[in-house]
């Protein structure tokens, strides 16, 4: 469909407007807001949906307030090779009329309405319409192109026909590693393989350089000879150019007939080479299944060996372990034994020194007088200490608001899982993942690499920033606190109020224990309770003889003390022993349990290694079945016979023609009359230029040159050779890696690849070559690639979001404009939210568009359009 005209009249707040837009190209209608620009959509679907006598709510709303007038549209629109002119009025003298052309038919009234709808069905998709006819409320909306009946129609026609759904396969873990030791998940070279086509390139570079500096010198003494030869016969030439005209005339028409039998030939050696390099191809796929299938061999025996070792490993470290397990125990029982004999002691001591607490009642009044000095210098320290409960309250509050303002930030903030599957190294932030799963917060920009494979930098959202803004406000806050109370942080200020507190609680005490002490007590009563204290005495001699009979106890506080420490020594020896007794044992079961994963993996990796070595030797059984060893080498060599035979015969005739100088005979026989004049000039130059090349030869010498190539050369021997060795080892993990992709792949290639390269083709013009996007099985954008960095189109800025619909619609418009089932691209105030830089290589994107499909822009800031869109029609209403 394509739209011509549209005139409205009396149309919401539009007196009368006409807008005529280009059938190709870019039409930009500018108006100020409110001027009639989106009335131009809603005339144009209401002239095809509704009759001039509806009563529709939507038909009465576009009536102009206050007005009994009649509001009128016409629409100039072709569906193909037809073009419709198409008027319709509603209200006041209500009228529809329709012509065709060409053929000039014409309809009226009702007939004229049907006959309209029906040529509008028939020839727009309507979901096509709503995709492409986009009004301002569904600017950022990406549309499904598998919701669009035109769009699958269209990639039916590029996949071929109908699309196999199989089932797909899984990628193999083994393979996956092993193919990125050489690739990039993008598919690019990596680590040592990368490394190595760098370096080839360069010392490359460095032999083409010292090649050209050799040539250049050569080609200077080839050409001061040429000039001398030249000159020479120069002037001999002069006289042979009448005779060679007539000449030339006779050679061209024995030349036709050689070129023509110098096509046939080329034809023939292409189609030699062709089947030459089929074979070729043919052999070299078998001899990389014999020399696969000979590693997966070499590798399963050794994975079986290693398989053994680490089962006689496994079982040596059991035993070990079932020793150190025996001496543990006994080293228990022995540290039992010793702990209580301490406690025996310990016992024996308090009572013998609650003996001596007999003497001590005497030194009470003592006491006393210490704790009033007590008393004294501890309310002297209270004075000093300002921060009581309240600055402690206030920090602490501050301090939660900024622990709140943390955990909001933390919460809000992505969460992020690392699992370490393999062997490689994990950095996350910096420092070295060491456990086999951590989970994190992104609070703020994250890093994960696996070094020399891959980084993944993990950055929080616009919420995430407001939080930490929060959390920046809550740290302030509480600085001033601190610095009001001229303390370092909430720590010290603890710190200072427990001190406070302890002061407190001394000068208490310090009162209590001189209360306690005295509590109005007199020295009788002092006696009195020395009485009591020696009554305890007396009562705990009868358990001391019990401990007696069991063996016996030291006599004296300074024995039992020593034989105490005796005990406790003996204790912690056996403690110590003890202690060596578990290490060895923790020591001796850590490497059971490392042997035993040892084992696991050994047993696993024999596994693997086995069937890859079944399924190498099928492959090559299966290879072998259909076509023999002998039967390829024997095709090759045949092949390579017939181009041998055809490449003698095509060289015998080319050079026979080359010979009779064909390809220059007009040039020569239109240049041979004007030859004479230039001669004279020619030989002037030759002069020149051979004074100018023996000059540089007198400056340059040979010496040094010839080896400086010889050198280079041979470094890029080894460089090359060491690039091939790992260039076939990554061509081998890559095309195992394909291979176990390509069942998942064929399902949804066919249909989503034609629609994914034309929305990428489109969108790297916009965002540059690391643009992508992933399909999903509606073939909606699910996500956006940019930079190695995917985001889902729902976490897009609004900004990219009506950029990436805008691609997406002008990705359908170009698949649907070739079999004339497209509708025109209409966007009504699209692109506000883009920046200059991005708005201008939208506008490119634009004018491309326009030169396949109808593309009608409506905006109110007309230098949006203006000054982006590349020979754009530019209509102001």
């Amino acid at each position: 469909m394509r739209l011509h005209r549209l005139v409205l009249r009396h149309f919401r707040g539009v007196a009368e407007r006409e807008v005529t837009f280009d059938t190709n190209g870019v039409t930009v209608v500018v108006g100020d807001n409110e001027t009639g620009k989106s009335s131009l959509l809603e005339a144009l679907a209401l002239v095809f949906e509704l009759p001039d006598d509806s009563k529709a709510a939507k038909l009465r709303a576009v009536q102009p307030a206050g007005q009994d007038v009649p509001t009128e549209v016409r629409a100039e629109v072709s569906f193909g090779d037809v073009r419709l002119h198409y008027r319709k009025q509603w209200f006041r003298q209500r009228a529809t009329e329709l012509r065709l052309e060409p053929g000039g038919q014409t309809w009226t009234g009702r007939e004229a309405h049907d006959e309209a709808g029906r040529l509008f069905a028939e020839h727009v998709d309507q979901t096509l319409w709503a995709a492409l006819i986009v009004g301002q409320e569904h600017a950022l909306s990406v549309p499904a192109a598998g919701s669009v009946a035109a769009v699958l129609t269209a990639l039916d026609e590029a996949a071929g026909g109908e699309v196999d759904h199989g089932a797909s396969v899984p990628l193999v873990e083994a393979v996956e590693r092993e193919y990125l030791r050489y690739f990039t998940r993008t598919g690019r070279p990596t680590g040592e393989y990368s490394e190595a086509q760098a370096r080839r390139d360069d010392v490359r570079a460095q032999v083409i350089e010292a090649e050209d500096r050799l040539a250049a010198l050569e080609q200077d003494i080839a050409r001061a000879e040429r000039f001398g030869r030249d000159l020479a016969v120069l002037s001999a030439r002069l006289d042979e150019q009448t005779g060679k005209a007539a000449e030339l005339e006779a050679e061209r028409n024995a030349g036709e007939e050689l070129i023509a039998r110098v096509d046939r030939l080329r034809r023939d050696a292409d189609l030699a080479n062709q089947r030459l390099t089929a074979e070729r191809g043919e052999l070299e796929r078998r001899q990389l299944l014999v020399a696969e299938a000979r590693q997966r061999a070499d590798s399963a025996a050794a994975a079986s060996e290693a398989a053994l070792s680490a089962a006689a490993a496994l079982r040596s470290s059991e035993r070990e372990l079932e020793a150190c397990t025996a001496a543990l125990r006994t080293s228990r029982e022995a540290q039992t034994e010793r702990r209580s004999a301490v406690r025996r002691l310990d016992g024996q001591l308090t009572r013998l020194r609650d003996q001596a607490d007999l003497a001590e009642l005497a030194a009470r009044l003592v006491d006393v007088e210490e704790a009033r000095v007590q008393e004294r210098r501890t309310a002297s320290e209270l004075t000093r200490l300002t921060i009581d409960d309240a600055a402690v309250d206030a920090a602490e509050a501050a301090h939660r608001e900024v622990l709140l303002a943390r955990a909001a930030l933390a919460a809000g903030s992505p969460s992020i899982v690392v699992r370490q599957l393999g062997s490689a190294q994990v950095e996350v932030g910096g420092s070295v993942l060491d456990e086999a799963e951590a989970e994190l917060r992104a609070e703020r920009d994250t890093t994960i690499a696996v070094p020399g494979v891959v980084e993944v930098t993990v950055r929080p959202g616009a919420g995430a920033t407001e939080l930490a803004a929060a959390y920046a406000r809550a740290e302030h806050t509480e600085r001033e606190l601190l610095a009001e109370f001229g303390v370092a942080d909430v720590a010290e200020v603890r710190r200072a109020g427990r001190a406070r507190a302890e002061a407190v609680r001394a000068l208490d005490t310090a009162r209590e224990t001189l209360t306690r002490r005295l509590d109005g007590a007199s020295p009788d009563e002092l006696v009195a309770r020395r009485d009591l204290l020696a009554d305890r005495v007396a009562e705990t001699e009868a358990t001391a003889d019990s401990l007696d009979e069991q063996s016996p106890l030291p006599g004296t506080v300074e024995e039992t003390r020593a034989a105490l420490v005796r005990a406790q020594e003996e204790e912690a020896t056996a403690a110590r022993l003890l202690a060596d007794a578990e290490a060895r044992e923790s020591q001796h079961r850590k490497e059971f349990e490392t042997a035993s994963g040892a084992d696991t993996e050994a047993r696993v990796r024999a596994e693997q290694e086995t069937e890859r070595r079944d399924d190498a030797q099928a492959a090559l059984v299966a290879a072998r079945s259909a076509r023999s060893d002998e039967t390829l080498a024997a095709a090759v060599v045949s092949a390579e016979a017939v181009v041998v035979t055809v490449v003698r015969d095509l060289e015998q005739v080319e050079e026979t023609l080359a010979a009779s100088g064909i390809e220059q005979l007009d040039d020569r026989i239109s240049e041979a009359a004007a030859l004479r004049q230039q001669l004279a000039a020619q030989v002037e130059e030759l002069h020149d230029d051979l004074r100018r090349v023996e000059g540089r030869l007198e400056m340059a010498g040979v010496q040094g040159l010839a080896s400086a190539v010889e050198r280079a050369r041979a470094d890029l021997a080894q460089v090359e050779g060491r690039l091939q060795t790992l260039e076939r080892r990554a061509l081998a993990a890559s095309r195992l890696r394909d291979t176990l992709a390509r069942h998942r792949a064929e399902a949804r290639r066919r249909y989503a690849a034609p629609l994914r390269e034309r929305i990428d083709a489109l969108g790297r013009f916009v965002y540059g070559p690391s643009f992508g996007v992933v399909l999903g099985d509606d073939l909606e954008v699910r996500a956006r690639t940019l930079h190695d960095h995917q985001l889902p189109v729902s976490s897009l800025s609004t900004g990219a979001r009506e950029q990436l619909a805008t691609v997406v619609r002008l990705a359908i418009a170009a698949l649907t404009a070739t079999d004339g089932s497209g509708v025109p691209v209409v966007l009504d105030d699209a692109l506000g939210w883009s920046d200059p830089g991005r708005l201008g290589a939208m506008g490119s994107l634009l004018a491309r568009a326009g030169a396949s499909s109808q593309v009608v822009l409506l905006t109110c800031v007309p230098d949006r359009y203006a000054g982006t869109v590349a020979g754009a029609r530019i209509i102001r209403v």
